[in-house]
Formats: structure tokens, sequence, C-alpha cells
């Protein structure tokens, strides 16, 4: 039934924070990189901020311009993703993730499974389960799936919400399927990954891993890791494992595939890139914050989602950090990754308070430098309609910016002969941004010019002098802890 219940909460445009310092290859093994060019997706701004009447009950889905959010207090919602305004809003007790696809939106209550009309939020079917999904619903080309706490597997006509096939898996199904062409991919608490027809529900192979499998990415072949700390590429055909790599811990969410690399989250707080025809490792990047979710591809960079206030950003080629969006208060679900036009918001995001934001490409000359401290200092920068940066209170330990560049110009002299080295770039200016960064929280960085036998030439970022190598490897690791670099300690000459 339709209800009239306006969304609480004026839109407005909102304050965000955004970077584009470029900074570290891994500590180690550093490869000489091609020159790093601005991204094409930072910095960005919010284009509308909407307060939203209750807290979210699950990550919002989108169709053809809308974003649809349920509540924890029943209501439904539709949202124009253009402005932020109520499109429509309804009344259904939702349990669980709802999906979209052919102008449907399915939600599930406890005991029904209904299709509501994308337009207007009228119910268009309704039919009776007899347990609540244990995962969320699957839409894919008219099929929609849904797995049952029974450990029952329904395929159903989506216009219709006819059943066509229904199947016991002897397993719980805790995660959504996957659909690939004519074969459907799915992951089951017994720790095992099964395929089946789609046309009939015929299981055609089982394979089973050392732990329960996550979602699985169905393409040559098919990409999940599991809770034994692997990572796989099972065969297409008959599942078999082509490779599997180990991580410090469980894989989180879904991965991310290009041509060339996977890439994948770990809660060892790690985010992995693969060879994607060998799964040899390719770079690794240490993360501040527990991710809550897999990578995904915005643009020319890695987003990835934290259990925090922070949406970080990683080049896909050599794990650099890109910098990071700091959202008003701590992220309820990973972002909806929209248009990648420049004059169309391009994310979507909900925080645990109920506010739902939209971020764009910036279109504004946003200040790098006072973009860079409002997050690294947790202010904010403005840059909504008619407004221009505002000041920024930095809680900076080290000189001024003005000061910081000035102190670049040559090496602190401690008489010490120890260094940490936390990067080595082809790009002295990305060597420079992270340096001014350092200088700023009250490291004594420097950048080395390159050496002669460089080829290409490097410039390296250290840190130090230091008396003994005790002493530099405590600050390694505060520069590990405070700042998330990756670091090892260098004997000076």
């Amino acid at each position: 039934m339709s209800s009239s219940l306006p969304m609480t909460g004026a839109i407005r445009w909102g304050v965000v924070a955004c970077a584009t310092w470029v900074a570290l290859l891994t500590a180690g093994a550093v490869e000489a990189q091609p020159e790093q060019l601005p991204s094409t997706l930072l910095p960005m701004e919010a284009r509308w901020t909407a307060a939203l009447p209750g807290a979210v009950a699950a990550a919002p889905v989108h169709e053809s311009g809308l974003v649809f959010i349920a509540l924890r207090d029943g209501h439904v919602s539709a949202v124009n993703e253009t402005d932020g305004t109520v499109v429509w809003q309804v009344i259904h007790q939702v349990v669980g993730q709802p999906t979209v696809g052919g102008n449907l939106l399915y939600v599930a209550t406890r005991d029904e499974l209904k299709a509501l009309d994308t337009a207007t939020g009228q119910t268009r079917w309704s039919i009776p389960i007899e347990a609540p999904l244990s995962a969320p619903p699957v839409w894919n080309a008219g099929w929609l799936i849904a797995a049952l706490e029974t450990q029952t597997l329904l395929a159903l006509r989506a216009e219709t919400g006819e059943t066509i096939w229904r199947q016991s898996m002897g397993g719980r199904v805790p995660v959504a399927p996957s659909l690939a062409g004519d074969r459907m991919y799915v992951s089951l608490d017994n720790e095992s990954v099964v395929a089946l027809s789609l046309m009939t529900g015929k299981t055609l192979w089982e394979q089973s891993l050392g732990g329960t499998p996550s979602e699985i990415l169905p393409l040559d072949d098919l990409f999940v890791g599991a809770t034994d700390n692997y990572f796989y590429r099972l065969s297409r055909l008959d599942g078999s494992v082509k490779w599997r790599w180990r991580t410090g811990g469980d894989i989180v969410g879904l991965p991310a595939v290009d041509t060339k690399r996977v890439y994948f989250s770990s809660l060892d707080n790690v985010l992995w890139a693969l060879n994607r025809s060998n799964g040899v490792q390719q770079w690794r990047q240490p993360l501040s914050a527990r991710p809550s979710a897999g990578p995904m591809q915005a643009g020319d960079l890695l987003l990835l989602a934290s259990i925090s206030q922070d949406l970080s950003f990683f080049d896909p080629v050599t794990g650099v950090s890109y910098g990071r969006i700091t959202a008003p208060s701590e992220l309820a679900f990973p972002p909806l990754i929209l248009s990648s036009q420049v004059d169309e918001p391009l994310l979507i995001t909900v925080t645990g308070d109920g506010r739902l934001q939209a971020l764009g490409r910036a279109t504004g000359p946003v200040s790098l430098e006072l973009a860079t401290r409002g997050v690294l200092d947790g202010t904010a920068v403005g840059f909504g309609a008619n407004t221009t940066p505002t000041s920024v209170n930095t809680t900076a330990h080290g000189p001024a910016a003005g000061e910081a560049a000035d102190a670049l110009a040559e090496r602190p002299l401690v008489d010490g002969e120890y260094a940490i080295q936390v990067m080595a770039a082809a790009n002295n200016a990305n060597a420079t941004m992270l340096v001014n960064r350092l200088v700023e929280r009250g490291y004594p960085a420097y950048v080395l010019e390159p050496r002669q036998d460089d080829e290409p030439p490097l410039y390296r970022v250290r840190i130090g002098d230091y008396v003994d190598q005790p002493a530099a490897e405590a600050i390694g690791r505060q520069v590990e802890d405070e700042e998330a670099l990756a670091w090892f300690v260098v004997p000076l000459p």
C-alpha cells in the first residue's frame, strides 16, 4: 500500500574532502613504474545529500535513474539519483537484501517474496515462501533466483513469480548465487561450490574447498575466496582448482577482475592483486582499516570500503594509494557505483545514521593542498554550489606547508647510521607530495635524487637518520600504524 510519508530532512549540498596524493610502492621488491598520471575520477565532490527517515536495513540498489532503499522501520523508498528527491515510498517489512531488474524491485518478508513496480512502488506480484531467504535474490535476464533457509533453491519467472524449478541443495546458501550463460554457480556452507543447469536445476558438478566459499565471480573461469584463507580460480567446466593463493585472513566479498589481474581483499587488512592467468602476486597493499567488501572498479581506480568513514582509492596497476574520501559518519554499506559520466553522480554512499549522498567528479578548481590536508587531518573542504574552498585548521606537528616545501631541499643532518625507506617512484612530484605530508606530520622525511645506475630514474622517499637499527625500526612501525605505509630499514653510507 502506498504511503504519503515524506522523507525527512532537506536535500542539501554535502561537504566532502578528497585527495589525490599518489605515493608508495611496496617496500622491498620495488619496481620502476611509468609516470603516474592524474586520475580521471578524483577529486570528487558531493552533488547532494539526503537525510533518510530511519536507519537503513540493507545496501541500496539502483536501476533506471532510481536508488531503492529498505529501512528498518519497514519503509521502502525510491530516490532520484540526480537530485536525491523521493519518487515514492511504501511500507513492507523487508527482511534481507532487495534486488532489482527488468523494471521490478524484488523484496522479501519472512513469508512472502514480492515484486514492486520500480516506477510507482505498487506490488506487481507476491508469492508465499515457506522460510526466509538465506541470501539476496538474484535477477538475470528474466530469471529470479531465491535461496531459502530450508536449503532450497527456487528458480522463478521474474515477471510473474511463477516457479520454474526448485532444488534441495544439501547445504545452506549464505551468499547470492552467480549466473553466467546457461549455468548457475552456488556457494554452500558445507564448504563446496556447486554448478547447476539454469534451465533445469540439475547438478553438473560439485567441488569441495577447505572453507565456506564467498560470492563467486563467473568469467572464463570462477574466481572465489573461502574461509580457509585461500583465494581460488576454479575451472568452469568441472570445478577443478587451477590455482589458489593463501592469505592471512578470510576473503571479503566479491573480487574484481580486469584483463590482466584479479583483485580481492582479506580480513588481515590487505588488498591483493594477482595475475589472472597463473595466480602470481602482482602487488599487495596493507590497509589501515578492516575491509567491509571486495574492491570495486570505479573509473580508472579501485575503490575499497572499510568498516570506518573512509572510501579508499588505489591504482590497479601498482597498488599505489591515490587517497580517500571521508564520509560524515561511518559507512553502513559499500557504495553504489553508477554512471561514469562526469556530469552525473558516480557514487552513492549511505551512512549508519541514515544519510544518503551522491558523489561526482569535482567541477570546481579544488585546491589539491587543501583537499589533501582535509582528508589527512579529518577536516572538511567545502565545495558546493557557489562556494570557494573553506579554510582548514590542520593539526600538523611539523612546519607549515610552505616551510615544508623549503625543507625538502636537503636531507636532515642527524649523524645517524640508518633510515627507513617508504617509497621509490619514477615521478618526482609523487615523491615530493608524500614528503610534504610526512613533514607536516612531524617526520624528518626527504627525497633522494635518482642514482646514476637507475633505469628509469627512481626518487626514494626516506625518513631519518637514526642512530641504530632498532631506533629506525621503531619509527618504521609507527609510520606503518599511523600512515599505512610499507617500509624497510636501509643502512646509510
